[in-house]
């Protein structure tokens, strides 16, 4: 079950923390230049003190998707399988939901994710370049875990993140669907899931499934770890 904010409003959960105490768990989108500077724990946690820069980004472009394909707020929540306050609250700036929420949102108005979350093309570069102070950057529950975009900004059935997992942590909010999902550990010890069968990864081991698959990321260990993940929608032939 979800946790409530003030005045009993849902907050969405996105990601369950092994070890951590039971607070509120949010999710928050930063632009990857606020925090370079201090790309460490400790900018991590000052930027969870900045609470609703994901609504800011998404409200105004998923109520806008929303009206140009003529559907109401409870029509959309039904096709995402999401409340309709849940989605009243993200439009009107007043939620921070998980990116699994976002993600199904996008599919019940047909859109890719980056519809919603990519930042905007930056000025005299092609659209096939995405400059590192551009990228957007999630950042998820008290650990926290930190997903960044690395694809450009378009609706593209290729997305390439980075994600870093701080020690003691897990990523359980997934989402399932026709594609391929893969990955490369960059940094730590990983153990993951897929279709109820683990594995241990280190540095320079690699991975791929089908996203059709029941499948699970954790950080067991003390040391933070750190993955390039790939994902990859729709039907695919052969090797990508």
């Amino acid at each position: 079950m979800g946790s409530t904010g003030p005045g009993g409003a849902p907050i969405e959960e996105a990601f369950i923390i092994l070890h951590a105490p039971p607070t509120v768990k949010r999710s928050y989108v930063i632009r990857s230049s606020e925090i370079m500077r201090h790309p460490e724990e400790g900018s991590l946690e000052t930027a969870m003190t900045a609470p609703g820069r994901l609504s800011n980004l998404i409200g105004a472009r998923v109520r806008s998707l929303r009206m140009a394909r003529g559907m109401s707020v409870n029509a959309l929540a039904a096709a995402a399988g999401v409340s309709a306050g849940i989605v009243s609250q993200i439009e009107r700036d007043r939620a921070n939901p998980s990116l699994n929420t976002i993600e199904k949102i996008c599919a019940a108005l047909g859109v890719a994710t980056d519809a919603i979350l990519a930042t905007e093309p930056t000025a005299n570069d092609p659209a096939f370049v995405a400059r590192a102070g551009s990228h957007q950057r999630i950042l998820v529950g008290t650990a926290p875990i930190l997903k960044e975009m690395l694809s450009p900004p378009g609706n593209r059935s290729l997305r390439m993140m980075h994600i870093a997992l701080p020690p003691r942590s897990e990523n359980l909010d997934v989402v399932t669907g026709v594609g391929q999902k893969a990955g490369w550990v960059m940094e730590g010890e990983i153990r993951i899931v897929v279709d109820g069968q683990p594995a241990r990864l280190l540095p320079g081991d690699s991975f791929q499934f089908s996203s059709m698959l029941a499948h699970s990321l954790h950080n067991d260990g003390d040391a933070p770890a750190k993955v390039f993940w790939i994902i990859v929608e729709g039907i695919v032939d052969g090797a990508f």
